[in-house]
């Protein structure tokens, strides 16, 4: 397994240095028109929408009977989600559950919590990408496909269906087993929760985009799409560190049907670089405030 993990991250970053390779003078001679409105737009908003991304555990971790404070679960998903770029695939996993025990969270419920948060990222994620891997196969887009999609995989979230996975071998099966599941009504509204944050993901993708060279409107669907479907490749591919070539490959091949080959690739090895300066804005904003007031509760203790 070791050997695959290796073999796969060397053949994914191999295919994109030799695209860059061959398509390096296209790059060099496209006409990139550096938006600075759209490049703080688009820093901001890759920097909230990852402290949105750490909300949405908070939210499951709610509806699972624990309320740790807001900052303190928000850092704890922060400081993890650093440890995916971690060779195994498991640490952003491990370190989380750690750093949550120690906020008095058990193993069975923080387990239960980063099992559930996968499952309804990766399925919300589909639903949003679901227009760029139409328009990818050269169908048609309609909104019944995405209200189909939505609904299915809603459906998949059900907590009838979910309780079904306590029959899996391993910690997956233990994890259903030892935690009741939320009701049908907090699971299908966690789930909107991360739909809607696609659809800004989306967004925010698309105004980085524009960052770089304005972007026809009619296609505005398809690239913001293009990368919720980039990381629910990242997403099935769990031991890749990071996602790293996985999404940038299928971001690229989802690109080219709408724009220049070159500006397709341009987009996929830069959005990397946008995304990681978010995590670490996101991380420092975080770890700012936690420290701000961790230290005035120290100088203040409550009487």
């Amino acid at each position: 397994m070791k050997i695959l993990r290796y073999l796969f991250i060397i053949i994914a970053l191999g295919f994109m240095l030799s695209l860059l390779y061959q398509q390096s003078a296209q790059i060099l001679q496209l006409d990139l028109k550096l938006s600075i409105p759209f490049m703080l737009l688009g820093i901001i908003g890759i920097t909230v929408l990852f402290i949105l991304d750490a909300y949405g555990w908070l939210l499951i971790l709610r509806v699972l009977g624990h309320h740790p404070p807001v900052l303190r679960a928000i850092r704890i998903w922060m400081i993890s989600s650093i440890a995916r770029y971690i060779p195994g695939g498991i640490w952003s996993y491990a370190s989380r559950a750690e750093l949550a025990r120690r906020e008095n969270i058990g193993i069975a419920t923080s387990s239960l919590s980063l099992l559930l948060e996968t499952a309804m990222l990766a399925s919300s994620s589909l639903v949003i990408g679901l227009p760029a891997l139409l328009q990818a196969s050269g169908l048609q887009f309609g909104l019944w496909h995405a209200l189909g999609m939505f609904f299915f995989l809603g459906l998949c979230m059900h907590p009838k269906m979910l309780t079904m996975l306590r029959f899996m071998p391993g910690r997956v099966g233990k994890a259903f087993a030892n935690v009741a599941l939320p009701s049908l009504g907090h699971i299908f509204t966690i789930y909107c929760y991360y739909v809607l944050f696609w659809c800004l993901f989306g967004l925010a993708f698309v105004v980085f985009s524009n960052m770089i060279f304005p972007l026809d409107y009619e296609i505005w669907l398809p690239v913001g799409s293009s990368l919720a479907l980039g990381f629910f490749a990242g997403f099935i591919i769990l031991f890749v560190p990071g996602g790293i070539g996985v999404r940038e490959t299928t971001l690229y091949f989802l690109l080219v049907p709408h724009m220049p080959d070159a500006q397709a690739l341009l987009l996929a090895i830069t959005s990397r670089l946008w995304i990681m300066c978010g995590e670490l804005l996101s991380l420092v904003l975080i770890e700012t405030l936690f420290r701000i007031t961790d230290k005035t509760k120290t100088v203040h203790p409550a009487l």
